[in-house]
């Protein structure tokens, strides 16, 4: 009897982010516009990296909320158009909202009024 394991990975993820305010932007890298099913992922390593910056763990310390807390959140995809992420108090992926704008200040706008 042969048996193969056959092991699948998600598509490496190319992303570059930073802070603008209270705004944190994410701009895609590669074409495949793959990003947004990985946001968990995307979102958790960017949470990861603020809370190094800041030296809280919102992991072990349960008076701290998520890292992510207070953020707007912006996605400009593959194409170039700028998206809201939308998550839960968590910092949970839960939707991504379409702004249908190429200009990150028209959608730094467009997603402070994004609830």
């Amino acid at each position: 009897m042969n048996a193969s394991v056959i092991t699948l990975t998600t598509s490496p993820l190319h992303f570059d982010w930073g802070t603008d305010g209270l705004v944190v932007w994410i701009e895609e890298l590669d074409g495949a516009d793959s990003l947004t099913s990985q946001m968990d992922e995307v979102l958790e390593r960017i949470g990861f990296a603020i809370e190094l910056q800041t030296g809280w763990d919102h992991r072990t310390d349960t008076a701290t909320l998520h890292p992510l807390y207070g953020y707007k959140l912006l996605l400009r995809n593959a194409t170039g158009l700028w998206n809201a992420i939308l998550t839960d108090d968590a910092g949970r992926f839960v939707n991504v909202l379409p702004l249908q704008e190429l200009d990150y200040e028209m959608a730094y706008e467009k997603v402070m009024w994004v609830d």
